[in-house]
């Protein structure tokens, strides 16, 4: 009778570790869903819009992520070099939490404008004439 218990309890041990580590498991899932690589080749990017700068050297992407059951993260605006490369790391022209991109000026030059964001973010100061992956600039009200 003793062994019988201490088999069932053995067996109801494996099923709860099991359980454990499928649930451990669809947890990292999620979690990297929430963590997506910022780039063009990401399975859950959705593009939402993207324009060329007039002399064809830059591009910027506005962009977020899918997050599965847990819906679309928020929206995203990068500016990288215009290249043929569509594995591009967009993280490098990242626009920092409190601007989105408005579009291009004739002299190539990046329209930024100012906006609150309904999460919380790090204050960063953009002026107009900054530079970012080497696009300078202008900063709208």
């Amino acid at each position: 009778m003793k062994k019988w218990i201490l088999t069932l309890v053995v067996i109801i041990l494996f099923g709860i570790a099991g359980i454990g580590i499928k649930i451990n498991s669809d947890f990292d899932k999620v979690s990297k869903a929430f963590h997506s690589e910022h780039s063009l080749k990401e399975s859950s990017f959705i593009l939402i819009s993207e324009s060329t700068s007039p002399n064809l050297k830059y591009r910027y992407y506005e962009y977020q992520f899918d997050n599965g059951g847990f819906g679309h993260s928020r929206v995203f605006w990068s500016v990288v070099d215009n290249n043929e490369d569509k594995e591009q790391d967009l993280i490098k022209g990242l626009i920092p939490d409190g601007y989105k991109i408005k579009g291009w000026t004739n002299n190539d030059k990046l329209i930024i404008e100012k906006w609150e964001p309904y999460y919380k973010i790090e204050k960063t100061e953009l002026k107009s004439g900054t530079e970012i992956n080497g696009v300078i600039i202008t900063l709208t009200e």
